[in-house]
């Protein structure tokens, strides 16, 4: 009798040490966003709540990536966001408008197939869009995209499927204007990285 209970013992104590390091490695992870719906977070335990994402910069120049749980919490953001000024605190850790070929300057967003803003590349103004890739440039754009550079204005998104579904990624054309973005250094808000995955884009004021 006495060696069923010790036995029961054990092997609740060992349970019950697996769940509280199972909690404990998780609570005192570090978030993988600066903000979450706008507030200061200090571990990971609300980062499986966040849907949207939203990459801008801070006041020091420095590339921020805030969370948000609904898109009516990141649109009131934006809204209120402060204006980053384009020139005066752009930060040195993106490759600059010299990279590459082509660009179209600060009216539209440039799409590019290669990385550092070479091979074919796509302009689209503030204000317009390609929901369904595929149908307005042919398959042979659908999931090709791997760089960017922003128009100065507005918000550029890709989405991995068409007509918004899947995925997405928004960034502040403000912020990144003059800067590189290689899509190899971001993923999708569901986790799935935005280099050559891209199949809807928008870019809007």
């Amino acid at each position: 009798m006495k060696t069923i209970f010790s036995l029961m013992f054990t092997v609740t104590v060992t349970f019950l040490a697996m769940f509280s390091f199972s909690n404990v490695s998780f609570a005192a992870g570090e978030s993988q966003y600066d903000l979450i719906d706008g507030k200061q977070v200090s571990t990971n335990a609300n980062d499986p709540k966040v849907k949207h994402i939203y990459y801008t910069g801070d006041e020091q120049g420095n590339e921020v990536r805030l969370g948000f749980t609904t898109q009516q919490k990141v649109d009131d953001y934006i809204k209120n966001e402060n204006k980053v000024e384009k020139e005066s605190i752009v930060s040195s850790n993106f490759e600059t408008l010299g990279t590459g070929i082509g660009g179209s300057g600060t009216c539209c967003t440039d799409f590019y197939t290669d990385a550092n803003k070479w091979g074919a590349y796509i302009k689209v103004r503030v204000g317009d869009s390609f929901p369904n890739i595929t149908s307005s440039l042919g398959r042979t754009w659908n999931d090709v995209i791997s760089s960017i550079s922003t128009a100065n204005t507005g918000s550029t998104y890709l989405y991995q499927h068409e007509y918004k579904r899947g995925g997405y990624i928004r960034f502040n054309n403000a912020y990144y204007w003059g800067k590189t973005i290689n899509l190899s250094n971001y993923k999708f808000s569901n986790g799935v990285s935005a280099n050559n995955n891209a199949s809807s884009v928008y870019v809007l004021k």
